[in-house]
């Protein structure tokens, strides 16, 4: 049977691909011990792809930020596409299910200042653009999770060439070992010495024959491992342009 070489990430990238669990709302929840107005969305994604892929459009929109455990800290950034006042942005991010499986939960805590967390109640504009920006998120996980699969599987394709030089390169000793045993051979007129070298011979060539057999396994893996590739780079450069 074929091998298969399909990570989970490849398997969300390619089956849940674009696919949000729910539109952004506000609500309150704790944080630092303390209730506060929150601005929540849930993603299908891993909670690591997303850590990841907020942490890149921040890094990416010049805003710098900390992440302790599962929380990155944003603190007195002037973030335009939310407000032109100094805040402090919290992205809480909790995995959903079991191991994660069904996604994760993103919570965005506001404040402007110490404890002056921000809602609807007191900066309504503010909270209409923190939900608009939860779900304007969505395409930055997805390209980020796709740039993470790259590396994996770029990953994979480079190890698996690897093993395939390897491959080639020890068939090509096996080979070098038989033509001087048959040089051997040749030139060999005792008989005992000729029937000692052919039954070398015959072990050398069925160890050339598994290695070669060991270089076509490892050829149609590693075809298969950079059509995996292809495919997920495609998709990369379709997300890309939209």
């Amino acid at each position: 049977m074929a091998k298969k070489y399909f990570t989970p990430l490849f398997l969300i990238c390619l089956c849940i691909y674009g696919t949000a669990l729910s539109q952004a709302k506000e609500s309150t929840a704790e944080f630092k011990d303390t209730e506060h107005p929150v601005f929540t969305v849930n993603y299908n994604f891993p909670s690591e792809i997303v850590l990841g892929a907020i942490q890149q459009r921040l890094k990416q929109e010049g805003l710098s930020s900390k992440s302790r455990r599962n929380v990155i800290s944003s603190e007195g950034v002037h973030y335009k596409i939310l407000t032109p006042d100094a805040v402090d942005l919290y992205f809480q991010v909790e995995s959903r299910g079991k191991k994660g499986r069904d996604g994760s939960t993103v919570d965005l805590f506001i404040s402007k200042g110490k404890d002056n967390f921000v809602g609807s109640n007191n900066d309504p504009e503010l909270a209409g653009n923190a939900i608009q920006y939860l779900n304007d998120l969505q395409p930055d996980i997805s390209i980020y999770a796709l740039q993470q699969q790259i590396k994996q599987q770029q990953s994979a394709v480079d190890k698996k060439a690897k093993d395939y030089k390897g491959l080639l390169k020890d068939s090509r000793k096996l080979e070098s070992k038989r033509y001087d045993l048959q040089r051997d051979l040749s030139g060999e007129i005792n008989p005992d010495k000729q029937d000692k070298l052919r039954k070398k011979i015959e072990k050398l060539d069925k160890s050339i024959n598994k290695k070669q057999m060991d270089i076509r396994e490892c050829q149609r893996d590693l075809d298969r491992l950079k059509d995996q590739l292809s495919l997920v780079q495609d998709q990369l450069k379709r997300e890309s342009k939209r």
